[in-house]
């Protein structure tokens, strides 16, 4: 199963965890980072929001990627574009 996402920072700063490598990576005021996640349909993967930051994860048995507003894909492991 696949599953989008997409985040979007509004009029601040959107700081998203990628768990469990704790990559960071900073959404700027209006842009969009999309995360896929592909897995079992029971638990492809989940966002949590906490007061500081927003945190991906993907399920145990699956996997995720995340593109920013242009479509470059963000590396998970480090929270950089490739």
């Amino acid at each position: 199963m696949e599953e989008r996402t997409v985040l979007t920072a509004e009029s601040d700063f959107l700081t998203v965890v990628f768990e469990p490598m704790g990559a960071i990576y900073e959404i700027e005021p209006g842009e969009t980072l999309t995360i896929v996640f592909k897995g079992p349909p029971t638990h492809p993967g989940e966002i949590k929001h906490r007061a500081d930051y927003t945190s991906a994860s993907p399920g145990l048995a699956g996997y995720m990627m995340a593109f920013d507003s242009e479509g470059n894909e963000i590396d998970v492991n480090t929270g950089a574009p490739y």
